[in-house]
């Protein structure tokens, strides 16, 4: 074999590694449910679950508030709202959780970055939104899949600023090399 048969056999291996990654990828996300995230509290107190949900949301919050703008959410929401879809089309009757969800999320998220001069300052506490942002449509036993709801959001939204960080690095690198 000569060194361009080499190069194009090379290439040629990295393009099915490369392919095999990305679709193990996906079959893990068609395996991933929302109760694969939710059994983790199940067996808690009520005041435990709070806890948890609280300590959660806050860090996410927390690294947000210093990772995210306005401009940049705008940016990304589309991608998340295609992230967090997902699960739309895995779980009958579960809409009326994403909706409210999103709506929380998006609305304290908007506040602690914020926008439009409100500003809530962190730590939020869990109990003021279970007390005053849920809607009458929210069931006494959908209330923690709601908060849940909301961490995935949130991480949904920290995982497509890493990604879009990894894109903006990846295309300096090449920039830096072609040059």
């Amino acid at each position: 074999m000569n060194k361009t048969t080499d190069r194009i056999d090379e290439i040629s291996k990295a393009i099915i590694r490369n392919a095999g990654d990305e679709l193990t990828k996906v079959l893990d996300v068609l395996d991933l449910e929302f109760e694969d995230l939710s059994f983790l509290i199940d067996d808690l107190s009520n005041e435990e679950k709070d806890k948890v949900i609280s300590i959660t949301i806050n860090k996410l919050l927390e690294k947000l508030k210093t990772n995210l703008t306005i401009d940049f959410y705008r940016k990304i929401t589309r991608d998340v709202d295609d992230i967090t879809d997902y699960y739309t089309s895995k779980k009958e009757d579960f809409d009326t959780i994403i909706d409210e969800g999103d709506q929380i999320a998006d609305d304290l998220l908007l506040k602690v970055i914020g926008y439009k001069g409100q500003q809530f300052d962190l730590p939020i506490d869990i109990s003021c939104i279970k007390k005053y942002c849920l809607s009458a449509e929210i069931k006494k036993e959908q209330v923690y899949d709601v908060l849940m709801w909301i961490i995935i959001r949130y991480t949904a939204i920290d995982r497509r600023i890493s990604w879009q960080k990894y894109l903006d690095d990846l295309k300096e690198n090449r920039e830096k090399s072609s040059m």
